[in-house]
């Protein structure tokens, strides 16, 4: 949706340029550029701040006219006092200013967005995004995280002008190299990278600029005086600016007629269009749909029929670092209202946490079952109250619940100082990965273990799903879990990840999502050089996913797992085992451990007919043998274990149409309740209902 939007003239290092490319990149997009902001120093010409670009404010007022826009600014008043990971508003801040100046703009231009150039400093976007949130705004930061090579060509290539006006870096030389354009400097930045490591951009505080000239200025600046300063004459890395002290503006062959979209569509600078030309690439819709299995739709039914007694079926379990809570729900009547549901099953899911001896802050996951995707926003309205700033990921599927069960939750965390856990909430449009403006991030990373959420196939600058089959939206759900895991933690990839799940829409698309993870994984840069693991993945048919999508990804990964903190190779270990418990289903087992990050587990045991059995029905199976035998193979695996700490979460995904939605739950606790041992942890168990599994064959899968 195209919004009015704001541009800040300021960053916390790029400086000019950022801001005018990612003017422009809006522009592109469709929104609508109605005003300028500007936070300056009073009487000084540079100011020591952590969040603000002040050199070169003296030229600032020419913007107005060159663009034919109002310019609002306002005198920094605070300092930088907050200055850690995260930001809460705080009386001094500078970070206040920014909230009064948008407050004011707001008010003024009834603004619906704000365009901030932010490339690669989390710092600056996290504030940018509190200020925005309080005030109902939206952040587009197009040029986030994009390649700051391509990016800086596609600048100069896009005819922005701008000269070097700060140099604060090993290299760069106030007497050589203030003064000089964007395209002069631009070898010379790929030569200091290669030798020192500098960014392309500067990103890292090497250089500013001021743009004088760029396609969206209806009058150019030119800059008739300046004054040489020197800030450090540091020997190795001297520190210079250049104060703008006489500029003026000229004429440009401008036509009023020609739009700004139409203005800058025509350039080569990466647009929606061109990332979804990007994303698709590669895709053989025709080659990847061969083979696609499955069953018919009339097999396939969407729900549970038999509504549920009430039972408690919630299970909880802390080692006092390490948590987990499952099969909290909410049960509904006819007069029952959906977001009052909600609100007893997150106080439930809460209460248990707290129960624990954790906080809502100690959740990293969270997953979200409902029996209608029709009521999410009902109720996400309530979920969003219980979270702040950098809450849990979450997975959200629509599963086969009983009619009188609305919703089902599960969630795992950990108990750890805030330095050993870091979370991935970007809420700005962008053309990296999509935002997440809801209650929820990205991702999650505590001790060694790094939570996604369930990712969909969003196009990032505007949220909505790409056109395509099955095939596209795989693809690039696939390339949005890498360019997060990559954005956590450089290097790490799908092959970190032990176990993956797949949710699609239909049996036929099952065959489809594996010839794309398997393709995805042969083409992506972490493939497997240091140990003999692939990931396994488990896929599930469920009757819908959010936004109408095909798919959704939901992926962990070990951030440890291949190299001690002392540079020594780790150890895995891997098995893989069949057995035949009774004459009508086999149990197949695979499982990963890691010594390397306190024993790490991970398992994947799947029950499936025999081969020549014949499909089950409800009333034909025994489940309280299919648990027995379940449950018996993870206490197997469980054993070969020497840690203390409570086992990961354990999802079972089951075909509903088979088994009893509570029965089940009561087949699973007698059993876990016989079968552990007093001085063993038992698994806390999440029983999910879903359409089909990988096969017809499949009848359950444990997943943990």
């Amino acid at each position: 949706m195209a919004r009015h939007f704001g541009a800040i003239f300021f960053q916390e290092y790029g400086g000019g340029k950022d801001s005018c490319f990612n003017m422009m990149c809006c522009v592109a997009e469709g929104h609508q550029l109605v005003a300028l902001a500007n936070l300056r120093p009073e009487q000084k010409d540079e100011l020591d701040s952590y969040m603000f670009q002040t050199v070169g404010h003296h030229a600032i007022d020419l913007y107005s006219e060159a663009m034919g826009l109002p310019l609002y600014t306002q005198v920094i008043t605070g300092s930088s006092l907050s200055t850690g990971r995260d930001y809460t508003p705080q009386q001094g801040d500078e970070v206040e200013d920014l909230y009064a100046l948008l407050s004011r703009i707001k008010e003024a231009e009834g603004i619906e967005a704000v365009s901030v150039g932010a490339i690669l400093s989390d710092y600056q976007r996290v504030r940018v995004e509190n200020v925005c949130q309080r005030l109902g705004l939206v952040a587009l930061s197009y040029l986030w995280r994009r390649n700051q090579e391509q990016l800086l060509k596609e600048m100069i290539d896009c005819g922005l002008r701008a000269i070097i006006i700060k140099v604060a870096a090993l290299g760069l030389v106030p007497s050589k190299h203030l003064g000089m354009e964007l395209s002069e400097i631009f070898p010379h930045m790929l030569k200091m990278k290669s030798m020192y490591g500098l960014n392309e951009c500067g990103e890292g505080g090497e250089y500013e600029t001021f743009v004088f000239d760029c396609p969206i200025f209806k009058k150019s600046i030119v800059i008739d005086e300046t004054e040489r300063v020197i800030h450090s004459d540091d020997a190795f890395a001297p520190v210079g600016y250049l104060n703008l002290r006489n500029c003026r503006l000229k004429e440009k062959d401008w036509d009023d007629t020609v739009s700004l979209l139409a203005k800058v569509e025509q350039l080569p600078l990466l647009t929606s269009e061109k990332w979804i030309e990007q994303a698709v690439q590669g895709c053989d819709v025709a080659e990847l749909a061969q083979g696609a299995e499955g069953l018919p739709d009339s097999d396939c039914p969407t729900q549970s029929v038999q509504p549920v007694s009430g039972d408690s079926y919630v299970s909880r379990q802390s080692d006092g670092v390490n948590f987990q809570v499952s099969g909290v729900t909410a049960f509904s009547s006819e007069t029952s209202d959906v977001k009052e549901l909600t609100k007893q099953a997150m106080d439930k899911l809460i209460g248990c946490v707290t129960s624990l001896g954790h906080s809502a802050g100690d959740i990293a996951s969270v997953s979200l079952y409902v029996r209608d995707l029709s009521c999410f926003a009902a109720v996400n309205s309530v979920y969003k109250t219980y979270f702040d700033i950098n809450p849990p990921v979450r997975l959200c599927i629509q599963a086969c619940l009983p009619p009188n069960v609305p919703l089902q939750l599960d969630c795992q965390g950990r108990a750890s100082p805030s330095e050993d856990r870091r979370t991935m909430h970007v809420q700005a449009l962008s053309h990296w990965a999509p935002a997440n403006i809801g209650p929820y991030s990205q991702a999650v990373l505590t001790g060694d273990k790094l939570f996604l959420a369930g990712i969909v196939p969003l196009i990032p600058a505007s949220l909505s799903v790409i056109e395509g089959d099955i095939t596209v939206q795989c693809s690039v759900a696939l390339k949005h879990v890498q360019e997060v895991m990559k954005a956590m933690q450089p290097g790490l990839g799908l092959c970190d990840c032990p176990l993956v799940v797949c949710f699609v829409t239909h049996t036929d698309h099952m065959a489809v999502a594996r010839q794309t993870w398997k393709k995805c994984v042969q083409n992506s840069s972490d493939v497997i050089t240091h140990r003999e693991l692939s990931p396994r993945v488990q896929y599930c048919v469920v009757p819908a996913l959010p936004k109408a999508c095909l798919v959704e990804w939901q992926v962990f990964a070990w951030t440890s797992s291949t190299e001690e903190e002392d540079g020594e190779e780790g150890e895995l270990s891997a098995s893989a085992s069949s057995t035949q418990p009774c004459e009508k289903w086999t149990v197949e087992t695979s499982c990963v451990c890691s010594q390397t990050v306190g024993e790490t587990f991970s398992c994947q045991i799947c029950l499936e007919l025999r081969n020549g059995a014949a499909v089950l029905q409800m009333d034909s199976l025994d489940a309280e043998s299919a648990v027995k035998d379940l449950v018996q193979e993870y206490l197997r695996l469980q054993g070969q274990r020497s840690s203390a700490q409570s086992p990961p979460l354990a999802k079972v995904f089951y075909v509903s149409r088979l088994f009893d939605y509570d029965q089940l739950h009561k087949c699973f606790q007698r059993t876990l309740s016989s079968l552990v041992a007093e001085n063993s942890r038992p698994p806390v168990v999440s029983l999910v209902p879903v359409v089909s599994l990988d096969s017809p064959r499949q009848l359950m899968a444990w997943c943990q």
